[in-house]
C-alpha cells in the first residue's frame, strides 16, 4: 500500500531531483566490480538468488518502509518454503537510506556491488527515485513494492516497477461507493499539502460529479502540521447537513478529527482511504464511536484473526508477519509489499525469465492475477493497477464491504 505520496517536504522533491541532475545516480563509480558481470541476471548464484533492500530503516520514511520490507521479507519465507525461485531460494541484504535520498543513491550502488540481482527501493517516489534510478542504469530489475506514485516508472524507467494501489483506484472507489449509498452531498475535509489527496479529490469529483454527486464543501486542514483541533470544521459540518464526509488527512489527524466529530454527536457517515487503515483507528476514536466509517484500500487485512470472513491467505499473512516480528502489520505498506512481491513472483517463476529484461516483460503481461487477499488488474507505465476494496469500521469491527473491478471504474471515470 502505499502511504502518501506527499508526505515530505517540497525540499526533499527538490533534492531527488538535483541528485538526477548533478548525476549522483550515476552507476559509473565502481564500475569493473563483480556485479558487473551479467549484471540483470538472475541465474541461481551459490545456491541463491540475492535481492538488495534500499530502504528507510530510520528517519521519516521509516514507518512505511519498515513494515513495506517487513512485508516483502514475509513473502520471501513463503516461497523459499515452496522452492524459491524454479528451485533456487531467495537471500536479502539491506542497508538504510535514512530517509534520504542522496544516501539511497550511495546504499543501491552498495548492494548491487555485494552482488544484489533485484533491488528493491523505498516506498516513495520522492524518497526512492535516486536508488531507483541507479538499479535500472545497472540494469536490475528494481521494485518499489508499495509507492502509489503513478509517475514513478517514467521517471525511472522500463525495468522499474511500482505496486501500490494508485491515488486514481482510491479517488474513485470513494466516489462509486458513495453514489452506491445514495449520498449525494459530500462535505469534505482535505489537506491540500498532499498530492497524495489532492489525486484522490480529483478521481473522486470525477466519478461522483458524473454520477449526480456534489461535493457541497470543502474545508482544508493541515494534519502533516499536527493540527488537533477540528471544532470550527465539525461547526460547519453540522451545519451543512450533508451525507458523507470525506475525510483526506493523514493519521493520527484524521482519527482525531473522526474522535471529535462522534463525540459532538454528528453520525454522519465518514469516507475516506487507507490513511484510515489502522487497528489504531478504533483505540483513538473508542470503539463505541467507531461507527460509519468507510476506506478504500488495496487489499483488506485489518480483520485478521477477528472476522472469520476474511481471505485466509490474507489471515495467514498477519499471523506470520505477527510471529516473525512480534505485531500485527502496523499498516497497509506490509501487506501491501507482500502482495506485490507475489505477484512479481509469478513472473520469476516462468521458465523464460532469465533476467531483468524478460522479468520485466512478464511482469508487464500480467492481468487479472489472482494473489492473496486481492487481485492485481494490470500494470500501466510501470504503475499497478488493483482491484480497490471498500472496508467498514462500526463499532470497532472491521468488515470487508465490497470490491470494485478497476477497469469499470476507470471507464466510468474517464
Amino acid at each position: 500500500m502505499s502511504h502518501p505520496q506527499g508526505l515530505r517536504t517540497r525540499n526533499l522533491s527538490l533534492l531527488a531531483i538535483s541528485l538526477l541532475s548533478f548525476g549522483v545516480v550515476s552507476c559509473g563509480a565502481g564500475g569493473g566490480s563483480a556485479a558487473e558481470a551479467g549484471k540483470g541476471s538472475l541465474e541461481c548464484r551459490d545456491g541463491k538468488i540475492l535481492i538488495g533492500v534500499a530502504k528507510a530503516e530510520s528517519g521519516f520514511a521509516s514507518f512505511f518502509d519498515v513494515a513495506g520490507e517487513r512485508g516483502l521479507e514475509v513473502a520471501v519465507d513463503e516461497i523459499n518454503a515452496k522452492g524459491g525461485i524454479k528451485g533456487c531460494q531467495i537471500s536479502m541484504i539491506s542497508g538504510d537510506t535514512k530517509s534520504d535520498p542522496a544516501i539511497a543513491a550511495e546504499v543501491a550502488r552498495s548492494l548491487i556491488e555485494k552482488g544484489a540481482q533485484i533491488l528493491v527501493v523505498a516506498d516513495d517516489f520522492d524518497t526512492g527515485v535516486a536508488a531507483a534510478r541507479v538499479g535500472q542504469k545497472t540494469g536490475l530489475l528494481t521494485l518499489s513494492l508499495a509507492a502509489s506514485s503513478t509517475v514513478f516508472g517514467k521517471a525511472v524507467g522500463d525495468l522499474f516497477f511500482s505496486g501500490g494501489i494508485t491515488t486514481t483506484e482510491l479517488g474513485l472507489a470513494q466516489g462509486k461507493y458513495a453514489l452506491d449509498k445514495r449520498w449525494t452531498k459530500t462535505f469534505q475535509i482535505l489537506d491540500p499539502g498532499l498530492a497524495y489527496f489532492t489525486e484522490q479529490d480529483a478521481a473522486y469529483r470525477k466519478i461522483y460529479e458524473a454520477g449526480g454527486g456534489t461535493v457541497t464543501a470543502v474545508e482544508r486542514v493541515d494534519s502533516l502540521g499536527g493540527q488537533s483541533d477540528f471544532s470550527s470544521t465539525i461547526s460547519k459540518i453540522k451545519a451543512a447537513k450533508p451525507d458523507v464526509v470525506q475525510a483526506l488527512a493523514v493519521f493520527p489527524a484524521v482519527g482525531t478529527f473522526v474522535k471529535q466529530l462522534r463525540a459532538a454527536g454528528v453520525e454522519t457517515p465518514v469516507v475516506g482511504n487507507i490513511t484510515l487503515q489502522t487497528r489504531e483507528l478504533p483505540k483513538l476514536v473508542g470503539p463505541g464511536q467507531s461507527n460509519a466509517i468507510h476506506y478504500a484500500a488495496q487489499v483488506y487485512f485489518d480483520g485478521a484473526g477477528i472476522d472469520s470472513a476474511i481471505d485466509p491467505a490474507i489471515a495467514k499473512f498477519a499471523e506470520a508477519y505477527e510471529k516473525k516480528f512480534g505485531q500485527f502489520p502496523e499498516q497497509a505498506n506490509a501487506p501491501g509489499a507482500y502482495q506485490t512481491f507475489m505477484a512479481v513472483n509469478e513472473a520469476l517463476q516462468r521458465k523464460e525469465v532469465t533476467d531483468a529484461k524478460s522479468a520485466a516483460n512478464a511482469i508487464r503481461a500480467q492481468k487479472g492475477l489472482k494473489v492473496p487477499g486481492g487481485t492485481l488488474d494490470s500494470w500501466k507505465d510501470g504503475y499497478a493497477i488493483w482491484n480497490p476494496t471498500i472496508v467498514g469500521l462500526n463499532e470497532g469491527k472491521f468488515k470487508r464491504l465490497i470490491d470494485y473491478d478497476a477497469t469499470a471504474l476507470r471507464s466510468e471515470g474517464a
